[in-house]
């Protein structure tokens, strides 16, 4: 039985908020680069020539660093551009598009609703990925939607988002707790990049079992249990440093 492309809420009631994280303000300059994330205005390359462009990146998270830190010195993004309000039942139309209704919410001109272009890519290094330009993540709702009509685009195939959630679940789960282990330790005076080095090194700690808390996220079982231990940890650290301090 086929599937067709799915789309945010309902055909009565879309949600536009949903694809979405964060936007604007909310964004966390601190979280790490990931699947969906949108930038303005950043420089892309191009043959012969660097251009300016709006743009999102639409590899697997996995796939964007080379030894789960250092991001790879050549990642795909595709333009963004103003593009007129496509309605959730016209989804199913444009394949070869990844409508972001809304992305700019502060605005009532055109430029409130974009889409981005599979078929303008551009390859970006990490050093044109200003954090600051950084104008919205997408909701883990919305990094599958975002993998749901790029695979369909490219192979015709319509892969159910929640196949989608059951790959790209730990990685966003382990993004989620680097966003919040580094606002912690970063308001503690570390930098951005000691604080996402701290993570990982926690993340990748032997628990003496031969297994990883990264690999205990890959089980949604345990997923809860470490966030638990990262709050206690966190925990530990301010408690630690306020001793040091006396």
């Amino acid at each position: 039985m086929g599937h067709d492309l799915e789309y945010p809420g309902t055909e009565d009631v879309p949600d536009w908020d949903a694809l979405y994280r964060s936007r604007g303000d909310e964004v966390a300059a601190h979280r790490p680069v990931f699947t969906g994330d949108v930038f303005s205005k950043i420089e892309v390359q191009s043959p012969g020539e660097t251009k300016r462009k709006s743009v999102i990146i639409l590899q697997h998270p996995c796939a964007l660093r080379t030894n789960g830190v250092e991001l790879h010195p050549r990642l795909l993004v595709a333009e963004i551009r103003t593009h007129p309000l496509i309605p959730v039942e016209h989804w199913s139309r444009h394949i070869s598009k990844m409508p972001l209704a809304d992305l700019v919410p502060t605005v009532t001109s055109g430029k409130r609703h974009q889409a981005a272009f599979f078929d303008e890519l551009y390859l970006v290094g990490p050093d044109q990925l200003d954090l600051q330009q950084r104008v919205a993540c997408l909701s883990h709702l919305g990094v599958n939607l975002l993998f749901q009509r790029w695979v369909h685009h490219n192979s015709r195939v319509v892969v159910p988002a929640a196949t989608y959630l059951e790959v790209s679940s730990p990685a966003y789960e382990e993004a989620d707790l680097i966003e919040d282990w580094c606002e912690d330790r970063v308001e503690a005076g570390l930098t951005v990049r000691e604080a996402t080095d701290e993570a990982l090194k926690w993340l990748r700690e032997d628990l003496g079992t031969g297994i990883t808390r990264q690999q205990m996220l890959e089980d949604p079982q345990n997923r809860s249990a470490v966030r638990q231990q990262q709050r206690a940890a966190l925990r530990e650290l301010r408690q630690r440093a306020a001793t040091t301090s006396q």
